[in-house]
Formats: C-alpha cells, sequence, structure tokens
C-alpha cells in the first residue's frame, strides 16, 4: 500500500510541469479576447480564418482605405461592424472611412467581423488608433454644388433630415456642379446607420434603393447617423461619392 501512494505521488509530480505548462498555455490563448455586447470576441491579428489585408494599426480620419478581405474556404461572412465611422464590404473588399469627433490628439475605433461555419460562428475584433482631423475652423460641406439627392433633395453633409424624406418608392441620384449629369450612372448604392445601440450595412446594386433599406431608416431611432455611398460610372472613369447626415422622425 505504501509502494502505491508513492507510486501515485511519483506520477502526479511527473505530470505537474505538463499541467502547468498547458494551463499556461490557455491563459496566454485567452490573454488577447475581449467582450463587446456580452459576447467574446478574439484578435483578428494572425487568424487564419479571417484575414484583412494589409492589416494596418493607425487610420488617418482624412483619407478612406480599401483592404482585402479574405475568409478560409470553410467560413462564410455574417456581419461587420465598426463603431467610429463607416465600413462597407463589396465583394472581398473591405472599405473603411474612419471619423472622430475630437480634433486633437488620438483616438481609437474597433472593427468586429463575424464569419459562419458549419452552425458555429467565430467572431473576430481589431483595434485601431485613429489619427483626427484637426479643425481649426467649423468646416461647412466645401462641394455645395456636388451632393447626392433623394428624389429632388439634395442631402448636404453633416445636416438633419426627415424619414419622411425617404419614401417607399425612392431613388438616389448625383448632382455635380449643381447639376445632373446623364452621363453619371449610378452602379452601387451603401447605407450605412449608425447609433449606440446598432450598426446596419446594406448594399444594392443600382440607383433604387431597396424595401428592406428603406424600412430601415424608418425603424432606426432619432438622431442616428446615416451615410450614404453612392458607386458612379461615367464611360471608363468609376468614382465613389459619399454623404452623412442625422436622421429626425419629421413628427411621427
Amino acid at each position: 500500500m505504501h509502494r502505491l501512494r508513492t507510486a501515485i505521488l511519483l506520477l502526479t509530480l511527473s505530470a505537474s510541469p505538463a499541467l502547468y505548462a498547458q494551463t499556461k498555455s490557455t491563459s496566454a490563448t485567452i490573454k488577447g479576447t475581449t467582450k463587446i455586447n456580452s459576447e467574446i470576441y478574439i484578435p483578428l491579428r494572425e487568424r487564419e480564418e479571417v484575414q484583412v489585408i494589409p492589416l494596418v494599426d493607425t487610420l488617418d480620419c482624412e483619407k478612406e482605405y480599401l483592404f482585402r478581405l479574405r475568409f478560409a474556404s470553410k467560413y462564410t461572412f455574417s456581419e461587420l461592424f465598426f463603431d467610429k465611422g463607416l465600413a462597407t464590404r463589396v465583394d472581398s473588399f473591405l472599405s473603411i472611412r474612419p471619423r472622430s469627433a475630437r480634433t486633437e490628439g488620438v483616438d481609437t475605433a474597433t472593427l468586429r467581423i463575424i464569419g459562419f461555419s458549419n452552425n458555429n460562428r467565430i467572431l473576430l475584433y481589431h483595434r485601431f488608433i485613429l489619427l483626427p482631423h484637426v479643425r481649426v475652423f467649423p468646416v461647412l460641406n466645401p462641394n455645395k454644388d456636388n451632393n447626392i439627392t433623394v428624389g429632388h433633395l439634395a442631402l448636404e453633409r453633416d445636416m438633419i433630415y426627415s424619414k419622411k424624406d425617404f419614401p417607399d418608392k425612392c431613388s438616389f441620384g448625383y448632382e455635380e456642379n449643381g447639376r445632373f449629369n446623364k452621363d453619371n450612372v449610378i452602379t452601387g448604392i451603401t447605407i450605412s446607420l449608425v447609433n449606440r445601440h446598432l450598426s446596419k450595412n446594406f448594399y444594392v446594386k443600382g440607383d433604387v434603393p431597396t424595401e428592406e433599406m428603406i424600412r430601415e431608416v424608418h425603424k432606426v431611432g432619432r438622431g442616428t447617423t446615416m451615410y450614404i455611398r453612392l458607386d458612379i460610372k461615367n464611360g471608363r472613369r468609376a468614382k465613389s461619392v459619399w454623404t452623412r447626415f442625422t436622421l429626425d422622425d419629421g413628427g411621427q
């Protein structure tokens, strides 16, 4: 009996280094995770399931960034969130326009990507450092003659518009130098709705928003920021234009 106890003790001691190494490895794996809205997100860097190429750490709020978004073969895209500005996905590309209310120092923003595979989700995040746009004077819309329109209403940047300005059947246009150019063909619309409780992104080809887009515009709360991006083609030339404004209930 004494020999049996000694053998068990020696076995436990010999297994202890391996047990310690396993515990240390598990702690290191969990170390980089973060909890967002009661869900655990894994750092995006060096993951094979989802890749953003190139994955930088710093973004300038005066620029737009275009990244390649790559998923492993068994994963498909599910959702995308970006809390300081506008992030949109089209096919295998990710466009980010960072924004910050600060006018000095630095800010931070978090990108969240959710992938789906075999009834399981993978939740990934990456935290950026933002370099705010330093403003000495308030900036009004510098291109007042170039505006995205809904119906006959020009949607100027950083203004307030009623949800009623977006009826069930509406279309978007682009006013350049105060006039509509028939050679400008709208090939795609991206709409993003952002407030403290949600971040939703929608994309459709053409110049007519879907019923789902307009329905979501009508559903969001007062004070929601709405971003609209139009992809425009003129002959062989292509460009993207955008505007941002705040939604009001409009007496609803």
